[in-house]
């Protein structure tokens, strides 16, 4: 079992959100679309040869996102990453994966 942990614009959520249950993440025994987001206040550098989605190359952009967190399992991680990739609208989207220790 792993913990997925997404960065996402606001207005990206709810496409995020259901690419990551049609993949098979959310899962948690005899539960589907578990997930949770909370706000957060951003910043990076984009790269002078970047294409950002929000701010401009080689300059610092501030704005809020939201962190989007789930449990996906081990059938369905892999499909699950490249699903956010599809959907969310970032050059780079920032995906943390964490493999769960099971007690």
């Amino acid at each position: 079992m792993y913990k997925l942990q997404v960065y996402l614009p606001t207005e990206a959520l709810r496409q995020v959100r259901k690419a990551i249950e049609k993949a098979g993440g959310g899962k948690v025994g005899n539960y589907t679309g578990c997930m949770s987001w909370w706000k957060v206040h951003s910043m990076w550098r984009s790269g002078d040869e970047a294409h950002p989605y929000m701010g401009k190359a080689g300059k610092r952009t501030e704005t809020n996102e939201y962190i989007l967190q789930c449990r996906v399992d081990e059938d369905h991680i892999h499909q699950v990453v490249e699903a956010i990739r599809e959907a969310h609208p970032y050059e780079e989207p920032v995906i943390d994966v964490v493999r769960l220790r099971e007690f």
